[in-house]
């Protein structure tokens, strides 16, 4: 398989089992939650092992020009499905509030898409998330749909690594081995907010050996070229790029100021699997790598920040991030953040408004031009001496005040809590194996639920836009 560089440099920087733990910190009034899914092969980075995870994407497609609209979760037989055709959405579950005409960069796009008008071959989205994102089961649903109803532009960003053992991405192969550290923006902070696109950096020094990963599968989304990003910086670093096994090109990182590069592997024939190898020369720092077809379709990149609330956001150098933002150019941003926050019995809702706000407006200051839809939080319920379940008070709330912060600041929004059925309902969800343990997070069916459900509010929103 042929392949050619190029690099352009950034200025400025069986059933699995679901065991969710959420932790609140009562002194500070923060709430942590670790989102854990239990896989008998895996370790946790930075022992030394090898960590991998070949991910194939959920049931229901029933192929072109069909979406499974309805999977019956509330069984065990997820064979029992309702097919309903792509273009016409006559009644989705929950739809989408934009009483401004918000998403209206997202579906102007995807007209122009469709109709082949228009220089751009690809529509992206950004879907910015917590924990119930770091297992790509709700993003890859609506990815999988989205790229039926208007062809496969690729699957999107991956971290380069494994900042947990439950992170996987859908349809590719990606794994990590050596000691790496990963710099969560939740939970490892780094000084500078130098993160990349998705809030985690990887990091080795001397004596870490480490090596990472990212490539397709076979029924997987094609690949025309693989975009690597990382850290030049003072002392860095240098790896060994490889693509299919062979070794492209050996990098240095080392530089007198710190700025972002990326730098791009071209694939031919449509599979490719890159690899990174450290030197152990230096310190080397990495974040991501974004998969692209190179066909015309959409692009839908699930960035999963474990633990991420709204506030936590601004350690990100603003310019940076703003650079990385500006790069991917999306159409459509979405932000679904709200399992901590929601968690957080003593969180105070007027502060929270003060934080969502600021972060829409930084990410619309980078964007001015792209579609925003807020994605508010599910109910999350507490389980009494008697078996019985109550609904916590916050995610209601919480709620309220995402609608609220939305619409004021010309988003769209889209109500999860009443999509499930409102108070009481993560009870119900845990009944019927839609809710985790933790009666916090969706397990992987009530995952692929809500995905199914946003899927539909997008379409349906698309086949009635007439601005």
């Amino acid at each position: 398989m042929k392949s050619s560089i190029k690099s352009r440099g950034k200025e400025r920087p069986a059933k699995k089992t679901i065991v969710a733990v959420a932790c609140l910190a009562a002194m500070g009034g923060v709430a942590l939650c670790v989102y854990c899914f239990l896989f008998a092969s895996d370790t946790p980075q930075g022992d030394g092992a090898e960590v991998e995870i070949v991910a194939a994407g959920p049931a229901g497609l029933a192929g072109s020009g069909t979406l499974v609209s309805t999977v019956n979760l509330e069984s065990e037989d997820e064979s029992h499905v309702k097919s309903v055709s792509l273009e016409k959405i006559a009644d989705p579950h929950q739809k989408i509030e934009d009483p401004t005409g918000a998403m209206g960069t997202l579906y102007r796009a995807l007209r122009k898409l469709e109709s082949g008008g228009g220089a751009r071959n690809v529509v992206r989205v950004l879907h910015y998330g917590d924990s119930i994102l770091t297992t790509d089961e709700l993003s890859g649903r609506v990815r999988q749909i989205l790229q039926t109803r208007f062809g496969d532009g690729g699957h999107g960003f991956i971290l380069l690594g494994k900042p947990w053992r439950w992170y996987k991405h859908l349809n590719v192969e990606h794994g990590a081995r050596g000691k790496w550290r990963s710099r969560v923006l939740t939970s490892d902070p780094v000084s500078d907010g130098l993160y990349g696109l998705g809030g985690v950096a990887f990091e080795a020094q001397r004596g870490s050996h480490g090596k990472t990963w990212v490539g397709t599968v076979d029924e997987g989304s094609r690949v025309s070229g693989f975009d690597i990003s990382y850290l030049e910086q003072p002392h860095g670093g240098s790896f060994d790029l490889s693509l299919d096994g062979e070794k492209i090109e050996t990098i240095s990182t080392d530089a007198v100021e710190k700025r972002t590069v990326h730098k791009t592997v071209d694939v031919r024939g449509g599979r490719g699997k890159i690899g990174v190898e450290f030197n152990n020369d230096g310190v080397l720092r990495l974040f991501g790598a974004v998969m692209e077809s190179g066909e015309r379709g959409v692009v839908y990149d699930s960035l999963a920040i474990n633990g991420a609330r709204a506030s936590v956001l601004g350690r990100y150098d603003e310019e940076h991030w703003a650079g990385e933002l500006q790069r991917r150019d999306p159409s459509l941003v979405v932000l679904m953040f709200g399992a901590n926050e929601g968690a957080n019995r003593f969180l105070v809702l007027r502060e929270y408004r003060v934080h969502l706000a600021k972060l829409i407006r930084t990410m619309r200051a980078a964007l001015p031009d792209t579609s925003f839809l807020v994605v508010g939080p599910l109910d999350q319920a507490k389980k009494n001496a008697g078996g019985t379940f109550d609904s916590w008070k916050m995610p209601r709330k919480l709620s309220k005040a995402q609608r609220e912060v939305s619409l004021a600041e010309g988003c769209a929004f889209f109500d999860t809590w009443n999509a499930m059925g409102g108070k009481g309902s993560m009870g119900k969800w845990y009944r019927k194996g839609l809710g985790g343990g933790d009666l916090i997070h969706p397990t992987e069916h009530g995952a692929r639920k809500i995905g199914n459900w946003l899927a539909e509010s997008l379409l349906y929103g698309y086949q009635t836009f007439e601005r």
